[in-house]
């Protein structure tokens, strides 16, 4: 029995393990079964999602397009506008018609009104606009514009709404320039041809007036040459005045140099080739670009009919051209006196006195006991009093008497000596050498500047 049972043991783990088997095989086959009923089952429901899909696809891209499209046309885009202040317009005014709405340029207007006088700006003052644009409508965004050559006013809109201001110096650059060009006419022609600015032709017959008359002295054949700085903006715009640095000026077979000396107290002066300073005690014509008309001595009036001694020179140049002092003094008398009409007289020193007549108005801040320096200008040139045409009457009194004022001697300046004169002729030499070289390089710019346009 025991034999027995130990031999049936091995043959029930075999069925045992066989029945299982077979089991696990039959579950497996309808697993797998049910599974692909389920496939199939489900099949056209997947088809059926897939085609949704695959349809739905291109609405929904063009959807995406279309709101992509919407959010680049709402994106506003900057652009700008010019605009300019026309005649009877502030600046407001000038602002609507370039389309900015009336509330946003009222407020831009009253901003500019915090950092500069609107009552300076003039019409022809020109302005740049920027925008946001959109399809549906245009936001003012700021303005820039210069109301002088060195200064800039920015107006911008916060993002509250409100507008600020600022103003900002421009920056200048002090460049400099050589011309050397032949008198054909007048002394202000020739600098006008040679491109030299009005105001350093001013300086030049102001700083030779006391010792060249150019009504008589200068004539066509003549010439002279100037070294002078200029200050500009970075586009290039000539701002202020000019200053002369050194000039030459070549009147017959006679060479009158000049050169600019600036002193430790900042004091600036002109000295002749000797070192002695340019300047006298009075300037000669205190006029610029102008004609004798009458002379010193007896004349016969045009007006009142006979002959008389004329005390004075005349000077005829237009109405409104600056007459300036002939040396530096205090006015004793200004106003309106008979026949000179407008009429102011300057005492300069014990011994001498300068008259000056018919003038059409005065500088509004000069009065009685008022210091004046040579040059300053005192006046304008007028016709009023018993005057045939616009003119200047300038007369030079000498301890009370009238004298020539083309033909008195006038006391000296200055004179450099010792370790100054040392050091103004190391100068001297320099700044002609630096003339020589600019001419030379602006000549070369010019013929290329020729040369490129003609090809």
């Amino acid at each position: 029995m025991r034999a027995d049972s130990l031999n049936a043991a091995p043959v029930y783990k075999m069925l045992v393990v066989g029945a299982l088997a077979l089991s696990v095989g039959l579950y497996g086959h309808r697993i797998e079964k049910h599974a692909r009923a389920l496939e199939m089952a489900a099949a056209p429901a997947l088809q059926n999602a897939a085609r949704a899909v695959a349809q739905s696809a291109p609405m929904q891209a063009a959807a995406a397009a279309g709101q992509d499209m919407a959010n680049a046309v709402d994106t506003p885009v900057v652009m700008t506008r010019d605009a300019e202040i026309d005649s009877g317009e502030n600046l407001a005014d000038a602002l609507g018609d370039a389309g900015v709405s009336d509330d946003a340029a009222a407020a831009a207007m009253n901003a500019v009104a915090r950092v500069y006088p609107l009552k300076k700006l003039r019409a022809g003052q020109d302005m740049t606009l920027t925008f946001n644009h959109t399809q549906t409508a245009d936001q003012f965004v700021s303005a820039t514009f210069d109301p002088e050559d060195t200064r800039e006013i920015t107006v911008t809109r916060q993002a509250n709404g409100a507008f600020t201001a600022s103003l900002r110096d421009i920056p200048v650059i002090r460049q400099r320039f050589a011309a050397r060009v032949v008198i054909q006419s007048s002394i202000f022609e020739a600098g006008a041809r040679a491109g030299v600015p009005h105001s350093v032709m001013a300086e030049l017959v102001h700083i030779y007036a006391h010792d060249v008359d150019f009504q008589r002295d200068v004539h066509p054949g003549d010439s002279f040459e100037v070294l002078y700085d200029q200050p500009r903006t970075a586009q290039g715009k000539a701002v202020g005045g000019g200053s002369i640095i050194y000039a030459a000026l070549h009147v017959g077979d006679q060479v009158k140099p000049i050169y600019r000396v600036t002193f430790a107290d900042k004091s600036v002066d002109y000295f002749d080739a000797a070192g002695h300073s340019v300047r006298r005690t009075l300037l000669r014509t205190p006029v610029a670009n102008v004609r004798i008309t009458s002379g010193f001595g007896m004349r016969f009036h045009p007006l009142l009919g006979y002959s008389r001694m004329h005390k004075g020179v005349d000077f005829g140049a237009p109405i409104g051209t600056p007459i300036f002092a002939a040396g530096s003094g205090t006015i004793e008398e200004i106003g309106f006196k008979s026949g000179f009409g407008r009429y102011i007289r300057i005492r300069h020193n014990a011994h001498l006195e300068t008259v000056y007549g018919h003038m059409s108005r005065f500088n509004p801040h000069l009065y009685r006991g008022a210091h004046v320096n040579q040059g300053q200008v005192i006046a304008y040139v007028g016709m009023s009093g018993l005057a045939t045409g616009p003119h200047l009457h300038f007369e030079v009194h000498v301890n009370g008497v009238a004298v020539n004022p083309l033909t008195v001697k006038m006391q000296a300046g200055r004179a450099l000596e010792g370790a100054q004169l040392i050091q103004f002729k190391q100068g001297e030499s320099t700044l002609r050498a630096e003339f020589n070289a600019l001419l030379a390089k602006q000549q070369q710019a010019a013929v290329a500047k020729k040369h490129a346009a003609a090809s």
